[in-house]
């Protein structure tokens, strides 16, 4: 299980001061999917970034199973693959060779792993290419390849979705429907919310920093009336 506690999170000084997260609490269920919605600025990139100890919040843990991965007594942990904004790779090294490079970071990677990945999401055939010649949509399959490397527990996607056609879209609703029936926790936020509405067991919505609405059974939902209900156009937390 993974279970976000009292995060929050302040940035800036005196008047440009901005709570970009206010004591956002939920968890979510070994082996389920469950959506973070919000408009732009609702503090899901911020939520995320936290999670990838790329920002430091100000209060507040996550655990995972228990233990406590983010927080003042966190144990490092190598259980969480991340997909976070556009893919970022060394241009001049092929796919194979970025996912190695990579692969230190977790230290318990093998080439087969490596190789699983890249067929899994289907760039095996061009994983020798230099990255600088691939498409936005092959980098954005290399990235969820690099998420998946270290069979992760806990996967958290950031806009999977963004830049690809239709049928990298299909191929990766089947991946994460295949982790999350082996009992992977996939968090995924996203915009457009028809292309997540099949694949979501359960949503939460961010708006103003904070937690205004979550629903642990997401199946059937029509997320856009949902999201256009909960989150008003005024920007005024409800």
């Amino acid at each position: 299980m993974l279970e976000i506690k009292n995060i929050s999170k302040t940035y800036g000084y005196g008047r440009r001061k901005k709570k970009a997260l206010d004591n956002v609490s939920f968890t979510v269920s070994e082996g389920k999917v469950c959506g973070l919605l919000g408009r732009n600025g609702a503090g899901k990139s911020t939520l995320i970034k936290i999670m990838a100890s790329m920002v430091t919040q100000d209060d507040g843990e996550i655990l995972l199973n228990g233990k406590e991965i983010i927080g003042k007594n966190a144990q490092r942990t190598n259980e969480i693959g991340f997909m976070i904004e556009s893919p970022s790779f060394y241009k001049d090294l092929s796919g194979k060779d970025n996912l190695k490079t990579f692969a230190i970071l977790y230290g318990n990677v093998t080439d087969e792993d490596i190789a699983n990945v890249l067929k899994k999401v289907g760039i095996f055939d061009h994983a020798d290419r230099v990255v600088s010649d691939y498409s936005l949509g092959m980098k954005q399959r290399l990235y969820f390849a690099y998420a998946l490397m270290a069979k992760p527990k806990v996967l958290v996607l950031d806009e999977p979705f963004n830049g690809i056609d239709p049928i990298s879209i299909e191929d990766f609703k089947i991946i994460i429907e295949e982790m999350a029936k082996k009992g992977t926790t996939i968090l995924i936020s996203g915009h457009v919310l028809r292309e997540l509405e099949s694949v979501l067991d359960e949503f939460v919505i961010i708006d103003g920093g904070k937690l205004i609405y979550a629903c642990d059974a997401a199946h059937g939902v029509d997320l856009t009336k949902v999201f256009l209900s909960k989150v008003p156009r005024s920007g005024d937390v409800l």
